[in-house]
């Protein structure tokens, strides 16, 4: 049976950046780097003729931000799955390109080495939520008062709390349950349980709540 080939779109206005990818997917099977851009206008443009499957599109771009391209191609080109990637950022962006549409953040810290599963596991529709070694150090915002959802994650079980914290690294099922010795479908099961009680439609949502009620790692 044919593999199904991945098409994806980069945008990213940084020349030697760019370059560092397209040689990344040099060496991916079944995942074809089919278009760049490097502007947002672009990216929007490219996007909605040519309806990837995949679109990697970094924070900061010129003419339109990458926040307001997301956006503005998940509104109207729902297929598309759009996530961020970044170098740099704030918490705060991070927030807004979920808002936006976009279904996971990577971190081009993080992408060199697993890049082909993250598109993959992209496109199966999860989401993967790796923040930058600086965001992890980034204090969390504080709010004048916690919402609903942000206190009852306060009140999870400690081993609730735990899958919590790993899901905020990036870290996927499987790592989840090496580390705390459960099998990787209890994990699975965990996390759909506590998205249905929290209401939340995403891992990156439930990731992004977390977050906010102080639960990372160490």
């Amino acid at each position: 049976m044919a593999h199904q080939m991945l098409r994806v779109h980069l945008v990213d206005d940084d020349y030697l950046v760019r370059l560092g990818m397209e040689r990344l997917f040099e060496g991916l099977s079944h995942i074809e780097l089919e278009s760049v851009s490097s502007t947002g206008d672009a990216a929007i443009k490219d996007a909605l003729a040519l309806a990837p499957d995949v679109v990697l599109m970094e924070t900061m771009v010129r003419n339109v931000d990458g926040v307001r391209a997301v956006q503005e191609i998940t509104t109207r080109a729902p297929q598309v799955k759009v996530a961020m990637l970044s170098s740099a950022t704030t918490f705060d962006v991070m927030c807004d390109a979920y808002r936006a549409g976009a279904v996971s953040y990577l971190s081009k810290y993080s992408v060199s080495s697993d890049l082909g599963s993250a598109i993959r596991m992209i496109h199966r529709g999860e989401s993967i939520f790796s923040m930058p070694p600086e965001l992890e150090r980034f204090p969390v915002p504080t709010e004048p008062e916690d919402s609903f959802e942000v206190q009852l994650i306060k009140r999870l079980p400690t081993r609730d709390r735990a899958i919590l914290a790993a899901l905020t690294a990036g870290r996927t099922n499987a790592q989840i349950a090496g580390a705390l010795h459960v099998s990787e479908a209890t994990v699975k099961a965990q996390i759909t349980k506590i998205m249905a009680n929290l209401n939340v439609g995403g891992r990156v949502q439930l990731a992004v709540l977390a977050v906010r009620a102080g639960i990372t790692l160490p």
